[in-house]
């Protein structure tokens, strides 16, 4: 290992005072006491009965040693690549306090906002405070922003259905649910009955495609068999990383089931088309519960992060390693979430944010940063296309924060080898910064997406979007991504 200078953790004798440690992890965005990946390293540091133990403001109880010795702190590194990636400041979001400043400056700059109107044909969701207002961030690397009422909860609903569309495409064949449901954005309400070309439904991400892709759900178990199946892996996406963690709302559920008459019209219209395979009126009603429940799943905006976090790592949980959805049913859900997420807005936000999203009637955004991590935004008032007003013009005076700023330092740290990679071949994309502004350059890195077609890159060593062909489709980091973070990042 290289030698490592902690001169400025150390005190007049020589030790690092863990008080200090503990600031640098927390100043790096990184949950020291909460982060499963730490629970070693905080294990190693522990107090033993005679010796002194820190007092520090993050510790529930003051359980680690005041001091140690800088040899001892970095053999305790060789055993902990994350920790030293926090002291060796190669996170990616390098300059994590700037980033959190300006994320607390966009959500204060809506936080007043009146506008919007609450849900009320889902009676469950109309009991909501008109004033909730969170956001939290979590990076592919772990680094976390909570802010405003984070700790509230609220449902999925729509959010839900990228998130089945994923498992599903692993669990029987990206091939075999779109036999079922289209690729296509609709043109029409999200809860439309129409089909689209092929008489199947357009996309996944409306209703009569999310109903159709809930049948494919394990057809010969029973109804609690299919919905464990699917909560299992919606726990896994989140890590439960907030003490709330996943959980069901039983009366948002009712609500649904009890309101949800068109709901009930498009499963019935889909069973007169053949879109569905159901044999019985039972066996659609048990479709439409199963769909009903995954929309009634509860989460904070640190869970939807989280969640999001691991589609941006590629279908990595950020913080157990484990592969929860495979990479090229992430880079689905991703072209799916661009070109389909946001309602009948859909298109608008393609062209003025131009990052994958999903929204849901409950107030709730997520946004995937490919490779770099999740917004989650949740504020109850709805626009007229459905989406969260608060949400909305967040991300909007975010992205603006970026726009001819040269009084800091870029953001975000260049990506590297050691980062998840989408393909085999080395890709040159313009997402990471390293530069005098937080103005978007041309990178080498070795984060690829790629899509199932293939992708080709030449003539990148102009750092315009222009300088770069690709074949075979949409590249999400290629074209999708970078063409929503120029608008943000406008090159010099």
């Amino acid at each position: 290992m290289t030698d490592l200078n902690f001169s400025d953790l150390c005190d007049d004798s020589g030790n690092v005072v863990t008080s200090k440690l503990v600031d640098q992890f927390y100043d790096s965005g990184i949950l020291l006491f909460k982060d499963p990946r730490l629970r070693s390293f905080v294990g190693a540091l522990s107090v033993s009965p005679d010796k002194t133990p820190v007092q520090h403001h993050s510790l529930a109880s003051n359980s680690l040693l005041s001091r140690i010795s800088p040899d001892q702190l970095s053999t305790l590194l060789q055993d902990h690549p994350l920790a030293l990636q926090v002291l060796t400041k190669g996170l990616v979001v390098g300059d994590f306090k700037t980033f959190k400043e300006d994320v607390i400056a966009a959500f204060d700059s809506v936080r007043k906002d009146g506008s919007g109107e609450i849900t009320t044909y889902i009676p469950g969701l109309s009991t909501y405070d008109t004033n909730k207002w969170s956001v939290s961030f979590c990076s592919v690397d772990g680094q976390v922003v909570a802010l405003g009422d984070y700790k509230d909860t609220f449902t999925l609903q729509s959010v839900t259905k990228p998130i089945l569309y994923g498992i599903m495409c692993d669990a029987v064949g990206t091939d075999t649910v779109h036999r079922y449901v289209g690729k296509e954005p609709s043109g029409f309400g999200f809860n439309k009955i129409v089909l689209g070309y092929g008489d199947v439904p357009h996309n996944p991400l409306i209703n009569i495609g999310a109903i159709t892709v809930a049948s494919l759900v394990l057809p010969d178990e029973s109804i609690s068999d299919r919905f464990e199946f699917c909560y299992s892996k919606y726990k896994d996406l989140a890590c439960n990383m907030s003490p709330g963690g996943i959980s069901f709302n039983n009366v948002v559920y009712l609500s649904e089931k009890h309101n949800g008459h068109r709901n009930y019209a498009i499963g019935h219209y889909l069973l007169n088309k053949g879109c569905i395979d159901a044999s019985s009126t039972g066996r659609l009603m048990e479709i439409l519960e199963l769909y009903f429940q995954l929309c009634s799943i509860e989460v904070d905006t640190r869970t939807v992060a989280a969640m999001g976090a691991t589609l941006a790592n590629g279908g990595k949980n950020v913080f157990t390693g484990e592969e929860v959805l495979s990479k090229n049913t992430v880079q689905n859900m991703l072209s799916l979430m661009y070109s389909c997420g946001m309602y009948d807005y859909s298109g608008e936000w393609s062209f003025e944010i131009g990052l994958p999203a999903k929204s849901g009637v409950s107030g709730v955004i997520m946004v995937i940063l490919p490779n770099l991590g999740s917004l989650a935004m949740w504020s109850p008032p709805l626009d007229h296309y459905g989406n969260s007003v608060r949400g909305l013009g967040f991300t909007r005076n975010l992205l603006s924060r970026f726009k001819n700023d040269t009084a800091h330092q870029s953001v975000f740290h260049p990506f590297s080898s050691k980062r998840a990679t989408f393909s085999s071949n080395h890709v040159l994309t313009t997402i990471g910064m390293r530069c005098p502004t937080r103005n978007l350059h041309t990178v080498r890195g070795r984060r690829e997406f790629s899509t199932s077609a293939g992708l080709a890159v030449q003539n990148c060593a102009s750092p315009t979007a222009q300088g770069c062909s690709y074949s075979g489709g949409l590249a999400m980091l290629g074209w999708k991504f970078t063409r929503g973070l120029s608008r943000a990042f406008p090159r010099l």
